[in-house]
Protein backbone atom coordinates (compact mmCIF):
# COMPACT_ATOMS: atom_id res chain seq x y z
CA UNK A 1 0.00 0.00 0.00
CA UNK A 2 2.87 2.37 0.79
CA UNK A 3 4.19 1.98 -2.76
CA UNK A 4 0.82 3.13 -4.08
CA UNK A 5 0.94 6.16 -1.79
CA UNK A 6 4.40 7.11 -3.05
CA UNK A 7 3.13 6.88 -6.64
CA UNK A 8 0.15 9.06 -5.70
CA UNK A 9 2.52 11.61 -4.14
CA UNK A 10 4.61 11.59 -7.31
CA UNK A 11 1.51 12.31 -9.40
CA UNK A 12 0.56 15.17 -7.07
CA UNK A 13 4.10 16.57 -7.42
CA UNK A 14 3.92 16.26 -11.20
CA UNK A 15 0.64 18.15 -11.24
CA UNK A 16 2.25 20.99 -9.28
CA UNK A 17 5.18 21.01 -11.71
CA UNK A 18 2.84 21.30 -14.70
CA UNK A 19 0.87 24.13 -13.08
CA UNK A 20 4.10 26.00 -12.34
CA UNK A 21 5.37 25.32 -15.86
CA UNK A 22 2.22 26.89 -17.27
CA UNK A 23 2.88 30.02 -15.21
CA UNK A 24 6.51 30.20 -16.33
CA UNK A 25 5.61 29.80 -20.01
CA UNK A 26 2.85 32.39 -19.79
CA UNK A 27 5.22 34.84 -18.12
CA UNK A 28 7.90 34.21 -20.76
CA UNK A 29 5.30 34.76 -23.48
CA UNK A 30 4.65 38.25 -22.19
CA UNK A 31 8.37 39.05 -21.80
CA UNK A 32 9.65 37.75 -25.14
CA UNK A 33 10.04 39.91 -28.22
CA UNK A 34 10.92 37.11 -30.68
CA UNK A 35 7.59 36.17 -32.30
CA UNK A 36 8.60 32.56 -33.04
CA UNK A 37 9.83 32.00 -29.50
CA UNK A 38 6.67 33.61 -28.13
CA UNK A 39 4.59 31.16 -30.20
CA UNK A 40 6.66 28.26 -28.84
CA UNK A 41 6.04 29.46 -25.28
CA UNK A 42 2.30 29.80 -25.96
CA UNK A 43 2.16 26.28 -27.38
CA UNK A 44 4.11 24.91 -24.43
CA UNK A 45 1.84 26.69 -21.92
CA UNK A 46 -1.12 24.98 -23.59
CA UNK A 47 0.77 21.68 -23.51
CA UNK A 48 1.43 22.14 -19.77
CA UNK A 49 -2.32 22.50 -19.14
CA UNK A 50 -3.06 19.46 -21.30
CA UNK A 51 -0.45 17.39 -19.47
CA UNK A 52 -1.90 18.54 -16.13
CA UNK A 53 -5.26 17.13 -17.28
CA UNK A 54 -3.61 13.78 -18.13
CA UNK A 55 -2.12 13.69 -14.65
CA UNK A 56 -5.44 14.60 -13.02
CA UNK A 57 -7.10 11.78 -14.97
CA UNK A 58 -4.42 9.33 -13.84
CA UNK A 59 -4.85 10.42 -10.23
CA UNK A 60 -8.61 9.93 -10.41
CA UNK A 61 -8.25 6.58 -12.21
CA UNK A 62 -6.20 5.33 -9.27
CA UNK A 63 -8.44 6.80 -6.60
CA UNK A 64 -11.76 8.39 -7.51
CA UNK A 65 -12.01 9.84 -3.99
CA UNK A 66 -8.62 11.57 -4.13
CA UNK A 67 -9.10 15.29 -3.92
CA UNK A 68 -7.00 17.19 -6.40
CA UNK A 69 -5.87 20.23 -4.52
CA UNK A 70 -4.48 23.13 -6.44
CA UNK A 71 -2.87 25.50 -3.99
CA UNK A 72 -4.01 28.86 -5.26
CA UNK A 73 -1.79 30.73 -2.81
CA UNK A 74 1.35 29.04 -4.13
CA UNK A 75 0.28 29.53 -7.75
CA UNK A 76 -0.49 33.21 -7.15
CA UNK A 77 2.86 33.64 -5.43
CA UNK A 78 4.55 31.94 -8.39
CA UNK A 79 2.78 34.35 -10.76
CA UNK A 80 4.07 37.30 -8.75
CA UNK A 81 7.62 35.94 -8.67
CA UNK A 82 7.56 35.19 -12.40
CA UNK A 83 6.29 38.71 -13.00
CA UNK A 84 9.27 40.13 -11.11
CA UNK A 85 11.95 37.91 -12.66
CA UNK A 86 13.47 38.79 -16.01
CA UNK A 87 13.04 36.59 -19.07
CA UNK A 88 16.71 35.58 -18.77
CA UNK A 89 16.17 34.41 -15.19
CA UNK A 90 13.03 32.48 -16.13
CA UNK A 91 14.82 30.82 -19.04
CA UNK A 92 17.63 29.79 -16.68
CA UNK A 93 15.06 28.23 -14.30
CA UNK A 94 13.33 26.50 -17.19
CA UNK A 95 16.59 25.14 -18.63
CA UNK A 96 17.61 23.86 -15.21
CA UNK A 97 14.31 22.02 -14.84
CA UNK A 98 14.27 20.61 -18.38
CA UNK A 99 17.89 19.43 -18.20
CA UNK A 100 16.84 17.02 -15.46
CA UNK A 101 14.57 15.14 -17.90
CA UNK A 102 12.42 14.06 -14.97
CA UNK A 103 9.73 12.39 -17.04
CA UNK A 104 12.32 10.28 -18.88
CA UNK A 105 13.68 9.07 -15.54
CA UNK A 106 10.25 8.44 -14.06
CA UNK A 107 9.12 6.75 -17.30
CA UNK A 108 11.80 4.11 -16.85
CA UNK A 109 10.58 3.45 -13.31
CA UNK A 110 6.80 3.69 -13.67
CA UNK A 111 5.94 2.94 -17.31
CA UNK A 112 4.42 -0.43 -16.42
CA UNK A 113 1.73 1.26 -14.31
CA UNK A 114 0.15 2.86 -17.39
CA UNK A 115 2.23 2.82 -20.56
CA UNK A 116 -0.03 5.16 -22.52
CA UNK A 117 -0.03 7.78 -19.76
CA UNK A 118 3.75 7.65 -19.41
CA UNK A 119 4.19 7.78 -23.18
CA UNK A 120 2.17 11.02 -23.20
CA UNK A 121 4.39 12.47 -20.48
CA UNK A 122 7.52 11.46 -22.35
CA UNK A 123 6.17 13.09 -25.52
CA UNK A 124 5.45 16.24 -23.52
CA UNK A 125 9.04 16.38 -22.33
CA UNK A 126 10.37 15.74 -25.85
CA UNK A 127 8.18 18.50 -27.28
CA UNK A 128 9.64 21.02 -24.85
CA UNK A 129 13.17 20.12 -25.88
CA UNK A 130 12.30 20.11 -29.59
CA UNK A 131 10.65 23.54 -29.50
CA UNK A 132 13.16 25.25 -27.24
CA UNK A 133 16.50 23.75 -28.30
CA UNK A 134 16.75 25.78 -31.54
CA UNK A 135 16.45 29.00 -29.53
CA UNK A 136 18.69 27.90 -26.69
CA UNK A 137 21.44 26.46 -28.87
CA UNK A 138 22.17 29.90 -30.39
Amino acid sequence: MERGKSYQKLLDKMLRIENLGDIIYKSLTSKTKNANLRLAYERLALNERETARYIENEILALDKNHSILVNGVILNLAKIVCGILTARQLVWILKTILERRMYSKWYNIYKDKNREFWRLLLNHEKLQHELLSPFWDN
